[in-house]
C-alpha cells in the first residue's frame, strides 16, 4: 500500500520548533517523541513510504520498550524474539551461544510504515519527495532556514537524520570517502528455520547475517569488501556462487531458499565513520553521527537510543532549564560516551571479520573460553531504556 504520496506544501508558510531533515528510523522516532512532548515538527524525507532498505533488521532488547512506546500497533505483528547466536566461517568450526539480551526481528519496510502512520496520526508535518540542499541561521530571528526544492522552510533547531549516505550536502561529505568502501546485499527469503537464532557466516572479504522478520520471513543481509565484488567482475550471482558458498552455510541456503525479491537490493560506498553528534548548529542522529558495522549489530538501537536522548535535551531546551550550549554539550557527551567505543570496536570487528583465518581463530577462542565470547557480545549492546 503507497502511503503519504502527499507533499505539504504549506509546511514553509510557518515556524516550526524542530525541523528533522531525514525520515528514516532516526528521523521518525525523533518526530514522534518531539510531537508527543506538545512541539511543532517538520519531517523532511527525500522519498516516500513504505520503502525497503538494505539492513539486517535486527533490533537489540534494548530499544523495544521505547519503540513501543512510540508505535504500539507493533505489539500486534507478532515479532520473533531473537535470543540464540551461531558464527561460522569457511572451516568446520563453529561457535554457538545464548544472547543474555538478545533481540527481535523486524523489516525496515514494516517498521518504518508503522511509525510513519503513527508521526502522521501525532500530527507530525511531512514534506515528501523533498531534498534540503542548504541551512542558514538567521540572528535576528533566531531562527534557521532549509532551503529545499519545495521551497525555504523555518525552524529553531534543526536535526540531521539524513544517514550515512547523504543527498543533503555538509562540509564533512569530503572525509566520507575515507577509509575501505564495503558493498551490502540484502534479501527477504523464505526457509525453515529456528526463528530465534541469529547466524553470522564468514566468507572471504565478508560476512553474512540471517534472522527472522515479521510473518515468518528471513532477512538475509551480507556486507563484503567491493575489492571482492570487482574481482568477479562487479557480478553478486558471481559473488555468491564463488565466494559466498566457500561457507557450506551460506552455500546451503542460497540452494534451498525461497527468494521473495526479483533483484537483491544494494547499497555500495559504505564506510564506518565517527562524525559530530553536533556542528553547524545542526544535531545529527542515527548514522547522520556515526555508522557501526553491523557485524556488532544494533545500529537501529543506537538511532533509537539517540533519538530518546535528543528529545529529552530538546525538552528541557525548550523548557529553558538549558541552554542552547549546554544541549549541545549534553547531547554530544552522552553520543560519544555511549556509541564512540562501541563504533570503533565494530571496525576492528569488521576488519576482522574479512578474513576465515582470523574468524576461526575467533571462534576456537569463543568455544575454549565462553564468558570472553560473553563479555565481547556485551560491549555491542547497550542498558534497556
Amino acid at each position: 500500500m503507497e502511503l503519504g504520496i502527499q507533499v505539504y506544501h504549506n509546511c514553509n508558510s510557518m515556524k516550526y520548533h524542530v525541523a528533522i531533515i531525514g525520515g528514516g528510523l532516526a528521523g521518525l522516532s525523533l518526530s514522534i517523541d518531539l510531537k508527543t512532548r506538545g512541539y511543532d515538527v517538520l519531517v523532511i524525507e527525500k522519498g516516500n513510504y513504505p520503502r525497503h532498505k538494505v539492513c539486517g533488521e535486527y533490533i537489540s532488547m534494548e530499544s523495544y520498550l521505547y519503540l513501543l512506546s512510540l508505535c504500539p500497533t507493533l505489539a500486534d505483528k507478532n515479532l520473533p524474539k531473537i535470543s540464540q547466536f551461531k558464527l561460522s566461517t569457511t572451516s568446520e568450526k563453529e561457535f554457538n551461544t545464548t544472547l543474555d539480551l538478545g533481540g527481535f526481528g523486524v523489516s525496515r519496510y514494516l517498521l518504518e510504515e508503522l511509525l510513519f502512520i503513527e508521526a502522521k496520526k501525532r500530527g507530525v508535518a511531512f514534506m515528501l519527495n523533498t531534498k534540503a540542499s542548504d541551512i542558514n541561521f538567521d540572528s535576528s530571528q533566531e531562527a534557521y532556514s532549509i532551503q529545499t526544492n519545495q521551497g525555504t522552510v523555518n525552524a529553531t533547531l534543526v536535526c540531521n537524520s539524513t544517514g550515512r549516505k547523504s543527498n543533503f550536502e555538509t562540509k564533512e561529505k569530503a572525509n566520507q570517502s575515507i577509509g575501505t568502501n564495503y558493498v551490502g546485499v540484502k534479501y527477504h527469503i523464505k526457509l525453515n528455520r529456528n526463528p530465534q537464532l541469529i547466524e553470522i557466516h564468514n566468507f572471504p572479504g565478508g560476512y553474512c547475517g540471517i534472522s527472522n522478520i515479521e510473518e515468518n520471513k528471513t532477512c538475509v543481509c551480507y556486507i563484503v569488501n567491493s575489492e571482492k565484488l570487482k574481482s568477479v567482475g562487479n557480478s553478486i550471482p558471481q559473488l555468491e556462487k564463488q565466494i559466498l558458498s566457500e561457507n557450506k552455510n551460506l552455500k546451503n541456503i542460497f540452494n534451498t531458499a525461497e527468494f521473495l525479491f526479483k533483484e537483491p537490493l544494494t547499497i555500495s560506498g559504505i564506510n564506518f565513520l565517527i562524525k559530530a553528534p553536533a556542528k553547524d548548529g545542526s544535531f545529527f542522529i542515527g548514522d547522520s553521527a556515526g555508522s557501526i558495522a553491523p557485524i556488532s549489530g544494533n545500529g537501529m538501537s543506537i538511532a533509537l537510543r539517540s533519538a530518546s536522548v535528543l528529545a529529552k535535551n530538546i525538552d528541557l531546551y525548550f523548557s529553558k532549564k538549558i541552554t542552547k550550549q549546554e544541549l549541545v554539550t549534553n547531547y554530544s557527551h552522552f553520543w560519544k560516551k555511549e556509541f564512540s567505543t562501541r563504533i570503533k570496536l565494530s571496525r576492528h570487528f569488521q576488519k576482522l571479520s574479512e578474513h576465515p583465518f582470523l574468524t576461526k581463530m575467533t571462534i576456537r577462542l569463543f568455544n575454549s573460553f565462553p564468558s570472553l565470547a560473553s563479555l565481547v557480545i556485551k560491549q555491542t549492546h547497550g542498558q534497556p531504556f
